[in-house]
């Protein structure tokens, strides 16, 4: 994954749920209760070889303008800020979240990309 591919991903797995983009959902039971609590509540940080959801695989060949996706990406954030959690859509694997367990999916998420690139 390159650094733009990375800030789409980063725009998709956010970007979802404010309405920048359609994602299917991919949540079933088992997702939306003992692995949102696990990866969302437990774990500190992302864990390594996470099963994603299929709407946040990049493919390796897709190229992005860097610029573009990082103020894509910087504007979804500022609309995370802002919006309440009532107007969020739902996670394509964990169903409903908290404004809390957004904020913290979205901080390990993004922090786990930003290591990959040492930023």
């Amino acid at each position: 994954m390159g650094a733009a591919q990375m800030l789409h991903h980063l725009s998709l797995s956010l970007g979802g749920a404010l309405g920048y983009f359609t994602l299917s959902d991919e949540s079933y039971w088992l997702s939306r209760t003992l692995f949102k609590w696990i990866l969302v509540d437990f774990f500190p940080e992302q864990p390594k070889g996470l099963r994603m959801p299929l709407n946040f695989i990049i493919p390796h060949d897709e190229v992005f303008d860097f610029e573009e996706e990082k103020i894509l990406l910087l504007e979804i954030l500022e609309k995370a800020w802002q919006t309440p959690t009532t107007d969020w859509g739902r996670h394509p694997l964990f169903g409903k979240l908290t404004r809390k367990q957004w904020g913290k999916l979205a901080q390990i998420h993004v922090d786990y990309h930003l290591r990959q690139f040492s930023a």
